[in-house]
This record gives structure tokens, C-alpha cells and sequence, in this order.
């Protein structure tokens, strides 16, 4: 299965309100042989699946639909790159009526990638 793991998760602290973990791309992940094979980075759709499998362990249970907000590709995330996710769930907002959750993937002042997902439901 490592092949098919672009992220490793280190040490991690996961509460129902943050999320703050450190983060290794996987070098040996298959789809990195196919994502620019020259120079590979970590595709977009698997970034926002693997915040959305974080906030899941937050709300501990499984997610159903979800809105993306804001969603920002700031640096290519490449292998080998050991790096920051902070996830924050953001106080309720009376004109949505999921819950909504901020992310920011960086390492020291760099941002790679950022953005709020809105959980509209809970999934089957």
C-alpha cells in the first residue's frame, strides 16, 4: 500500500477543532511516475483527499459532500518534502449551515497550498 500513499503523516495532534501535523510527500508514490515524470508534484485532487481524510479523523466520523473555498496552489508540493498542515475548524457562520474547515499546508514562512472546505452533510 505505501505505493499508492503520496502523504505520510509524522507526529500529529488531532482534537475536533485543529488538526497540526507534520507531513512527508512519499517518493515512491505511483502517481507522482505519472504526474509530470520529469518533475513531479503532488496533484491537486490528492491535497484536497488527504485534508478531507484529516478533518474526517477530526470529526471522526465519515464525510459526505463538501464545498471547496478558496483553494489556493500557492508552490509545487514535490517528494521528499517534509511539511506543515494545520487544519481549524471555523466558528459557526448562521449563512452556512455545514461546518466549515480552514487548511494551510507550509513549511517555516512558505506556503504550498491553502483553502476552506465546508462539510455539508455526513457520509454513508
Amino acid at each position: 500500500m505505501a505505493e499508492l500513499e503520496v502523504f505520510r503523516v509524522g507526529c500529529s495532534a488531532v482534537s475536533a477543532k485543529r488538526f497540526d501535523g507534520s507531513v512527508t510527500v512519499n517518493g515512491d508514490a505511483e502517481i507522482l511516475k505519472e504526474h509530470f515524470p520529469d518533475f513531479p508534484i503532488v496533484p491537486g485532487a490528492c491535497i484536497v483527499g488527504f485534508v478531507t481524510e484529516c478533518i474526517t479523523q477530526m470529526r471522526q466520523t465519515v464525510l459526505g459532500a463538501f464545498t471547496l473555498q478558496r483553494i489556493a496552489f500557492l508552490a509545487p508540493i514535490v517528494p521528499g518534502l517534509v511539511l506543515s498542515l494545520v487544519i481549524d475548524k471555523r466558528p459557526g457562520d448562521p449563512l452556512n449551515e455545514g461546518e466549515s474547515y480552514s487548511f494551510r499546508i507550509h513549511h517555516k514562512a512558505i506556503n504550498y497550498c491553502r483553502g476552506v472546505i465546508t462539510v455539508e452533510g455526513e457520509g454513508l
